[in-house]
């Protein structure tokens, strides 16, 4: 009866643990907002990811860094700048233990917020995507673009993003 009793807590305790993690649709204009109210810097690029260097072994709670190759735009005042390309630095992040993982999908365009360092560019992937690996369309890039111009996102920009 005892070893019955410890079983079901710890069917209890696990699926208590593995629910824990819940995380909320991202919204690429609610992240624009977080990261211009930052202390560092970001900016927004529309390209693709290489990894470089090697994946370091994952290692449960612990946050992992690799290096990587950038190849796209940024987004200024004016739109999308020239092409280019740029080595940059992936760092994964924790909460508690559940961490980013690094980007399966190389050679697919997507839409990044890259925190400027004193090392180059950081892409910075928690344990939630926040918002800053996502799929890239024409109405994601004009609403980013509108907000970068204003400097903040509105309310009524956080409700289209949800439409796209």
């Amino acid at each position: 009866m005892k070893i019955c009793a410890t079983l079901i807590l710890s069917a209890c305790l696990s699926a208590t643990q593995a629910g824990a993690l819940s995380c909320l649709r991202p919204n690429l204009a609610e992240a624009f907002n977080r990261f211009q109210a930052s202390d560092d810097v970001y900016n927004i690029a529309v390209g693709t990811l290489r990894i470089t260097g090697k994946i370091p072994p994952y290692v449960e709670g612990k946050p992992r860094s690799v290096s990587a190759e950038f190849s796209g735009r940024f987004m200024g005042l004016n739109g999308l700048g020239k092409p280019q390309t740029r080595a940059l630095t992936l760092k994964t992040h924790c909460v508690a233990h559940w961490c980013g993982g690094f980007p399966d999908d190389a050679g697919t365009e997507q839409l990044l917020f890259l925190r400027q360092s004193d090392n180059g560019p950081v892409l910075d992937i928690g344990a939630c995507p926040e918002g800053t690996l996502s799929s890239v369309t024409q109405n994601r890039v004009d609403l980013l673009q509108s907000c970068q111009k204003r400097g903040k996102c509105s309310a009524s920009d956080l409700q289209k993003m949800e439409q796209f």
